[in-house]
């Protein structure tokens, strides 16, 4: 009786495996391309965020005098262009400076990219730039619902992570809203989209009826909130983003 040699086995598999994804996956195909350019974009995104944006938004996104970035309920909700026109415009005057001012478009995307790998949720926001809704009933409800995390009149604190919010009842620090560089990255689908899903990982919760939050809206009341944020925007002022239309 032959002993078995499982080398030779091993060996036979191996040779047929590579044999095959030479056919499948060859050398030079757009695939490859395509991840190589990823993977370069990848890298330098990393760099430049470790250098302009990691001191405030935590080394892996977690967050600190910045928001939290690395938050499924945030990139699953944030369209294409959002992430590339915050790190343009900024967030004046808060501490978060416009870096369009100095930074090249490749730069931006680069880092946008970096964030963007971090997501790993499938995309479930509302890809809409305008919304309908009364701004009249959008104000009580803000004023009733929302102003006590981001402040009247939606000036939100001049700390986001560990500050306090400027005429805010809850003691909860949440970002300003009536921010133009806040207003000229965000849709109105993208606020719509945030309102009704929440902010897990933080205290905004989910607001549309059957999600079971705190609050419970319909989608026209959020409709009204978004209206009446949406008239705090100065239209045509100051630069225009490259990817305004994204």
């Amino acid at each position: 009786m032959k002993k078995w040699r499982p080398f030779p086995v091993l060996v036979g598999f191996l040779f047929s495996f590579l044999l095959i994804a030479t056919f499948l996956f060859p050398t030079g195909t757009a695939a490859f391309d395509r991840d190589s350019k990823w993977d370069s974009v990848y890298s330098k995104g990393s760099r430049l965020y470790l250098i302009h944006c990691a001191a405030c938004h935590g080394k892996n996104g977690q967050g600190g005098v910045g928001l939290p970035l690395n938050l499924q309920s945030f990139l699953s909700v944030a369209p294409e262009g959002y992430i590339r026109r915050s790190i343009f415009y900024g967030r004046l005057p808060r501490q978060m400076i416009p870096y369009g001012t100095f930074l090249k478009k490749e730069d931006i995307e680069a880092i946008a990219t970096y964030v963007r790998s971090w997501q790993l949720r499938d995309y479930v926001g509302i890809d809409q730039k305008r919304v309908a809704g009364s701004v009249s009933r959008g104000k009580e409800f803000f004023d009733g619902m929302c102003s006590g995390c981001h402040g009247r009149d939606g000036l939100g604190g001049p700390q986001v992570g560990g500050g306090h919010v400027t005429n805010a009842m809850a003691g909860y620090a949440g970002p300003a809203l009536n921010n133009q560089g806040f207003l000229k990255s965000a849709t109105d689908g993208y606020i719509k989209a945030t309102m009704m899903q929440g902010r897990v990982g933080t205290p905004m919760g989910a607001y549309l009826k059957g999600k079971q939050g705190m609050v419970e809206l319909t989608e026209e009341e959020i409709n009204d909130i978004v209206a009446y944020i949406r008239t705090w925007e100065k239209r045509d002022s100051g630069p225009v983003d490259p990817w305004r239309d994204k």
